[in-house]
């Protein structure tokens, strides 16, 4: 009761307020007054909107008009939904509804006939032949065919890629088929449920530079993952400024995170008889060796090292570090090219690029060759590279001196003579 009295009151003296401002305000600008009685309209008008609406969404007004929480706001009736429309949003809307408003599951697309039949006929027969899991382990009386294997494991492309890109090299590629053959076998082995020792894989590639060693270390690389011997088809190559620190205490941090580096795939040590200086008294180059000796030894389920450099050298490296030569287990020599190689490699170069030679200019880069072999810094495949790079630049500025000219496509592919060599 003193609450409603205190209500009235208030109300009155805010009325009274009103009225006096009004008056002061007429009598000082009947401009002011108009604004003042608009503002006060519209503010009337507002407060009269906002109480309508909020009695018609309280939850007394709604359960009264027959509408129940749980029912959604597709349980009222149409003309409640009608009169709620323009003032419930559509987020709203959707929360007081709650499920009703979600759309029906799709129905599953009905199957053909056929298709019906042959998945209500039972359960499918089990797979057999190159299906089969490649971990099951096979019954003693099974067999095996090495050709299913090498089917598996995709080797027959890795060896026509080999063969390709590689001209000559016969015992290096008998080697790596060797090496592919062992586990290979030992793959099929696995399958029967034998063990045997993990082979050691190690290698050193002792040639000219090149003559492929880089090559084969990366073909060498996908097989054995291919054949599961390895993680990853991985090759890091390193050389002693990556291995060896300038001072005491760089070593062995610059070697492990080579090593780090290259777990799980190939580590390739180009001019490896570069770590060893007997000379210097100062080098760090041995404990980068004893370092390598040591991961090799105990990480080589995880890792292969190749070493590469010239025959001799790498033989004085083995002579001076025979800790490092007992933990290598295979040694492939690269031989020298013979001119008819060099020449097959230089054609495929080309034919890569879309170039080849004329008669004449086969024949007058047969002879260059032959003489640039004598020389004592001929790089083999390299410089067969390097000419062909500087018979395309000649090639190429010989055609742009004649800019008018009509060049056809067979101009633009032809080598000629004095493309070989700038005085012919």
């Amino acid at each position: 009761m003193w609450a409603t009295r205190l209500r009235y009151t208030g109300l009155g003296i805010l009325l009274l307020g009103i009225t006096v401002g009004l008056l002061l305000a007429w009598r000082t600008s009947p401009v002011l007054f108009g604004i003042i009685v608009g503002f006060i309209v519209l503010v009337v008008t507002t407060l009269f909107l906002v109480r309508d609406g909020w009695r018609q969404t309280s939850p007394e007004s709604l359960a009264a008009r027959g509408f129940r929480p749980d029912s959604g706001l597709n349980a009222m009736d149409p003309g409640l939904r009608r009169e709620f429309s323009p003032i419930i949003p559509a987020a709203v809307s959707r929360r007081i509804s709650g499920n009703s408003t979600r759309r029906p599951a799709a129905r599953p697309a009905a199957r053909p006939a056929a298709r019906l039949a042959a998945s209500s006929a039972g359960p499918k027969p089990a797979r057999s032949g190159r299906t089969r899991r490649r971990n099951e382990t096979l019954q003693p009386g099974a067999t095996i065919t090495l050709a299913e294997e090498r089917r598996a494991a995709h080797l027959d492309d890795l060896f026509i890629e080999l063969d390709l890109e590689l001209v000559g090299l016969v015992p290096v590629k008998q080697k790596v088929a060797e090496i592919g053959s062992l586990l290979l076998v030992d793959r099929a082995r696995q399958r029967f449920g034998l063990s045997a020792s993990r082979p050691n894989l190690h290698m050193c590639f002792t040639g000219a530079p090149g003559t492929g060693k880089t090559t084969v270390a990366l073909k060498m690389a996908d097989l054995l993952h291919r054949l599961g011997y390895l993680e990853k088809n991985r090759v890091v190559h390193a050389m002693r400024d990556d291995l060896v620190g300038e001072y005491i205490g760089h070593t062995a941090p610059k070697t492990k995170q080579v090593l780090d580096r290259a777990m799980g795939g190939v580590l390739f040590i180009d001019e490896a008889y570069t770590l060893y200086r007997a000379q210097d008294s100062k080098d760090y180059g041995q404990e980068c060796i004893d370092i390598l000796m040591q991961v090799m030894e105990n990480e080589r389920g995880k890792l292969v090292v190749i070493l590469a450099g010239y025959k001799d050298r790498m033989d004085h490296f083995f002579e001076s570090n025979p800790g490092m030569s007992s933990r290598i287990a295979h040694h492939l020599d690269f031989a020298e090219y013979e001119v008819g190689e060099l020449l097959a490699i230089g054609q495929l170069m080309l034919d890569r690029s879309s170039y080849y030679l004329s008669d004449e200019a086969e024949t007058a880069f047969r002879d260059h060759l032959s003489r640039q072999m004598r020389q004592p810094r001929f790089a083999n495949a390299r410089s067969v590279r390097n000419e062909l790079e500087s018979a395309r630049l000649r090639h190429a500025y010989r055609l742009a001196a004649d800019p008018e000219r009509h060049w056809s496509k067979d101009d633009l592919m032809r080598l000629e003579p004095s493309d070989i060599l700038p005085s012919m």
